[in-house]
Formats: C-alpha cells, sequence, structure tokens
C-alpha cells in the first residue's frame, strides 16, 4: 500500500462506510436494531433516576407531600425495573446471537464463501492472497475494517443517546429560572469548543490513520510469512526436517518480525497524544458547564434538585462529547480499512457463463476437443501452452506424458475451465465450451489432482462431499480405489474422521491413503469423464499401476484421462501424448511411440526403464 493508496477523500470515505454498514447489517440484521434500543434503554436508566431523584429533593426542600415523594420513588423504582429487564433480554440476544465473535466468524465465512466461488485464478494470484492476510490482520490483529463497524456501533448510539437526555435534563433545568445573556453566549461558546474539538479531533487522527495504515502496509508481508510457516512448525511431516535442518532459528526469526512491538510503539505515542487532546477538550466543556450551572445557581431561582439534576446531566453531556469526538473520528478514519474487503468482495469474474445446456441424455458421450488452444498464465510472459490441437475421443484412455513444467497440468486446468484459453478454443460436442451453462460443464468431470484436500470430518463425508450419502455407493468406490482393506481397521468404518485436527480421536492416513480417498470420491461422483493428474505419487510403481488398472476396469464407458511421471503405469492407454515445454509433440499408441527411437517417448521410456535394469 503506497502513500496514493492511503489518501481517501472525504466522499469515497463516507461511500465506504455506507458500503461498511450495509454489509455489516446484511451480514447481521437483528444486531444494529437489537443495539440501538439497548443503547435507548442503557442510556436512559441512569438520568431517569436523576431526573426524579432531583423531583424528590425539590420535594423535599419544598411541600414534602408525602404521596408525591413515594409517587416519584416508584416511578424511579418501577422504570428502572423495567428497563433492566429490558436491557438484559436485549444483551442476551445480541450476546448469543449478534455477538462479536458471531460477527467476526461471519464475516471470515463471507469471505470463504466468495474465495469458494470466486474464478480459480484468483487463487493462484499473489496480490489476492496479500489482500486476504490484510484483511484477516485489520480484522483479528487491529479490529479495523468492517468489523469495527460492530465494536464501536454501540459505543456511538450509547453516548448519542446519553447525550440527547441529557441536554434535555440540562435545560428544564435552567427552564426553571430563565436563561440570562451570560448563559446564552455560554453555551454558544461550548458549542463552538465542542466543534474545534471535533475538526481537530478528526484531523489528529486522520495522522494516526495514515500511521496505522503504513504499519499494517509494512507488517502484511511479515505476516503473511509468519501465517504461511506456522502450521507447518506444529505439521506432522515437518517435524523431521524441522529437526535434521535445524530451521528453529530461521522459523523464530521470522515469527519475531511480524510481532516485533517497536513499529506500534510510534503509533501507541500518537494516539496517547490525540487521547489527552480529546480529555482537554472534555475537561474545558465539563467546566464550562459548571461555570453555567454556577452563575445560574447563585441567581437563587433554581431548586436544590434541579441544581443536582443539572450537574449530574453535565456531568454526562462532558463525557457524551468526549467520547463522540473520539469515536466519531475513529470511526470515519475507519473508512480505508474497509476498502481491501470491498475490493475482494468486487473482484470481476472474467469467466463467461453461458446459457446453454450440457445434454444429460443417458448414452450420450461427450467429445471434446482443443482447437489452436494457447495459454499464458496472467502476469506472465512465457506461454505455458502453445497451440495445442487434440479430441478427447468418447471411452478413450488417454495418456499423457511429459517432464515437469511441460504443460499437462495446464492442459488439465483448461479442459476442466478453470481457465478460459488465451488463444484458440476449446470446443464440447462441437461447441465452445464458454456458450455452456458453467455448473453444468464442470459436472462433466471428476479429477483427481496430485494435492487433493481432505477435510478434518468422517470418511464417509469426504467420499460424498455430503452430509447425506449411499453407504452401498461409498464402500464400493473405496474398494476400487484400493482402500478396503485399510477401511475394514478403521475404529469407526465410515464414521471415522480422518486427521486429528479437530478431533484426538481421529485417524491419520498417509500419504498414499489420503489419494486413494481422493480416487474414491471421483469414482463416487461418477462423471461422465475422469481425470487422474499424478494423485498416486505418494504410491510404490507397483501400487501405482494397480490402481490405474483398476480404474480403468471400473470406469467402464467413462472417457479418462490419465497423466503420470511414471510411463509404465500408461501402458493399457489406447493413446499415449507427449508435451514438452509448452507443446503437444507426439501422441500415438505405446508401441507405435516406443517404436520411434528417436521421439521423445522413447526417451523418456529408456531413461525410466534403466533404472529398473540397473543399467
Amino acid at each position: 500500500m503506497n502513500e496514493t493508496e492511503n489518501k481517501t477523500t472525504f466522499r469515497e470515505s463516507i461511500k465506504l462506510l455506507a458500503y461498511g454498514l450495509k454489509t455489516a447489517h446484511k451480514l447481521m440484521p437483528a444486531y444494529f436494531p437489537c443495539v440501538l434500543i439497548r443503547s435507548l434503554v442503557t442510556a436512559a436508566q441512569p438520568l431517569i433516576v436523576l431526573f426524579f431523584s432531583a423531583r424528590i429533593i425539590n420535594e423535599l426542600a419544598g411541600e414534602r407531600d408525602l404521596n408525591t415523594i413515594i409517587l416519584f420513588a416508584a416511578l424511579t423504582v418501577g422504570l428502572t425495573f423495567i428497563l433492566s429487564v429490558i436491557r438484559a433480554v436485549l444483551v442476551r440476544e445480541i450476546n448469543s446471537r449478534a455477538g462479536f465473535d458471531q460477527a467476526l466468524r461471519r464475516l471470515d465465512m463471507l469471505q470463504a464463501e466468495h474465495y469458494a466461488k470466486m474464478d480459480f485464478s484468483y487463487t493462484e494470484d499473489s496480490s489476492v492472497s496479500e489482500m486476504l492476510t490484510l484483511i484477516n490482520m485489520q480484522a483479528h490483529n487491529t479490529g479495523r475494517g468492517l468489523i469495527h463497524m460492530y465494536i464501536h456501533s454501540a459505543t456511538v448510539t450509547d453516548n448519542v443517546f446519553t447525550l440527547i437526555f441529557a441536554c434535555f435534563l440540562l435545560a428544564s433545568g435552567f427552564s426553571f429560572g430563565g436563561l440570562s445573556d451570560f448563559s446564552i453566549w455560554g453555551m454558544v461558546a461550548l458549542a463552538l469548543l465542542f466543534v474545534f474539538g471535533m475538526i481537530f479531533g478528526l484531523w489528529q487522527q486522520g495522522k494516526d490513520k495514515a500511521l496505522m495504515q503504513k504499519i499494517v502496509a509494512e507488517a502484511t508481508a511479515t505476516n503473511s510469512l509468519a501465517n504461511y510457516y506456522y502450521p507447518y512448525v506444529f505439521a506432522d511431516q515437518a517435524a523431521k526436517d524441522i529437526r535434521i535442518y535445524s530451521q528453529q532459528d530461521l522459523l523464530m526469526g521470522t515469527f519475531r518480525k511480524a510481532i516485533n512491538p517497536s513499529r506500534w510503539i510510534s503509533f501507541m505515542f500518537s494516539e496517547g497524544r490525540t487521547a489527552a487532546f480529546q480529555l482537554g477538550i472534555l475537561s474545558a466543556i465539563g467546566g464550562g458547564f459548571y461555570i453555567l450551572v454556577g452563575h445560574t445557581a447563585l441567581g437563587g431561582t433554581v431548586p436544590v434538585g434541579s441544581i443536582v439534576q443539572m450537574v449530574g446531566a453535565i456531568t454526562a453531556i462532558a463525557a457524551a462529547v468526549g467520547t463522540l469526538i473520539s469515536i466519531t473520528g475513529t470511526i470515519y478514519h475507519n473508512a480505508p480499512f474497509i476498502k481491501p474487503f470491498k475490493e475482494f468482495l468486487t473482484l470481476p469474474g472474467f469467466l463467461h457463463n453461458g446459457k446453454k445446456s450440457v445434454s444429460t441424455t443417458d448414452g450420450h458421450l461427450h467429445e471434446i476437443e482443443f482447437r489452436n488452444v494457447s495459454f499464458r498464465y496472467p502476469g506472465a510472459e512465457k506461454f505455458a501452452l502453445q497451440n495445442l490441437s487434440l479430441k478427447f475421443i468418447p471411452t478413450e484412455r488417454l495418456a499423457v506424458v511429459g517432464l515437469n513444467g511441460s504443460g499437462k497440468t495446464t492442459m488439465i486446468k483448461l479442459l476442466c475451465r478453470l481457465y478460459d484459453p488465451t488463444e484458440g478454443e476449446i470446443l464440447l460436442d462441437g461447441v465452445n465450451i464458454k456458450e455452456y451453462d458453467y455448473e453444468q460443464y464442470t459436472a462433466l468431470f471428476s479429477v483427481v489432482f496430485q494435492d487433493s484436500f481432505l477435510f478434518p470430518l468422517q470418511l464417509g463425508q469426504n467420499v460424498a462431499t455430503d452430509d447425506e450419502y449411499d453407504e452401498g455407493e461409498i464402500k464400493r468406490a473405496l474398494e476400487n480405489a484400493g482402500f478396503s482393506e485399510r477401511l475394514e481397521k478403521m475404529p469407526g468404518a465410515l464414521d471415522t474422521i480422518i486427521g486429528k485436527e479437530y478431533d484426538e480421536d481421529g485417524t491419520q492416513l498417509s500419504g498414499g491413503e489420503e489419494q486413494k480417498v481422493a480416487l474414491a470420491r471421483a469414482l463416487y461422483k461418477n462423471a461422465p469423464i475422469v481425470v487422474l493428474d499424478e494423485p498416486t505419487a505418494a504410491l510404490d510403481p507397483i501400487a501405482e499401476y494397480e490402481v490405474y488398472t483398476t480404474f480403468d476396469k471400473t470406469i467402464g464407458n467413462k472417457t479418462a484421462v490419465f497423466i503420470s511421471h511414471r510411463l509404465s503405469s500408461c501402458r493399457f492407454c489406447q493413446r499415449i501424448a507427449v508435451f514438452d515445454e509448452g507443446k503437444l509433440i507426439q501422441i500415438d499408441t505405446h508401441e507405435t511411440l516406443l517404436a520411434d527411437k528417436s521421439g521423445r517417448y522413447y526417451e523418456l521410456w529408456e531413461a525410466q526403464a534403466s533404472h529398473y535394469r540397473g543399467g
């Protein structure tokens, strides 16, 4: 975040605050109405006591009518009790359904929901990752951003209602003897002092805001690194590397930079100066009101109880004014911290979502064709895929091989429409895939990536990706994925929790076992096109070959694409496509490719075979 980005105009700030309030209310519709009513009750309670206490004192100093005194006392006790009950109910409602913790969770969920639905390209964009780190640090570490709307809303409404009620009490106190010219001009002077304090306070808090933004911007990169490494410290797989390669000092150094307090100390000093100024204004306004009350009291026309009422009202006014001067500036200068959240939620979509329906007729075999497709990742200069023309023949087993970086996974991302081609087009049954409904198109694929993720949920839920599922089909999918023997040892069968992150009784699976569960998930989906993008990397060559051949037999009439580094695992495929530096350089049967001793496939095959021949 540079200096230009730090500067937000008044109009932009108001728009950001309006957006933040609207979004916060939409997330928790009950929160602000409950807070508003609670504030009304909270502000009214002590001032009602003050109001009736003043009347009781006036009655004791005057007529001393017992019935009147009893009436005022009963009203004081009764109204205070009723307001206490209402306040308790509202506080319980806010805490149970619309409290701060719930607000933070809902903001996190809104962020997670948007992340899950936005274009895949954003998930691989480092600038979006930095934006998310900034949003989370502002919300969780400094209370800035959208969560700020919840934090300070009660403070604002509490003090606004207190100020209104206290001004009413003060005015009613002055009404007993009328206002002198001194009192009138005194009130004008105090009003001007209030306006000056508000303006000067906003200016001073603007400096604090700029400093805070600078600190947050500087800390974002360091915190991103620290947040990345923090789970690594506790990962079972990393424990050996940390110790063998003495990574402790490196990790601790990263964490120390992230929590370095020196940059926050300067902010605390600046914020302290602002607070001191506000206390000074508060004292001046309070002192001024006391002078006015004293001047009025010296005239002898104001009853004793009314003097008590006016003094109590002045104390409340001074406290409310001081708080409002502070909180108004705080809220106004929080506007720029809402901006990253708004920008994240309004990231534009690049993928065109068509209206054409994908045919789901039983027995319909889909044909997909890449026609002169080239692709370059956003921000990259080099094409990851160039001039690819390839047909995926229905029911065919197609193997895709090549070295790392040859374009295999990029081709799969385009096939599944995680990205759209930079050049050329991809056709489904002769129609550009952009013309189809996006969700209907992606439903055609069951894909298992090398880095497939399992959730800390029940085994059955992980396979079905749902709470409700067919147990028989789940077990059949696990068996076909080679997991049946391990399933028999699971303490809760399909109800066994995967991992120990949230359940100490959960079962930790090995990397190979996790990949088998991911394979079962692909089988259970039962999509017409199956893609295996090196999901068996954690298995030995024999186990990998068994999984691939079992898949070949299990998926029946489906179209399948197998990607593997181990060429021997894909010999059963009807065709093998060889990629090199983003280009398709060979495609044919295993026997034909192997017969071409000058080809890339033969070179790769011999290189791998030599390891097993000992040569």
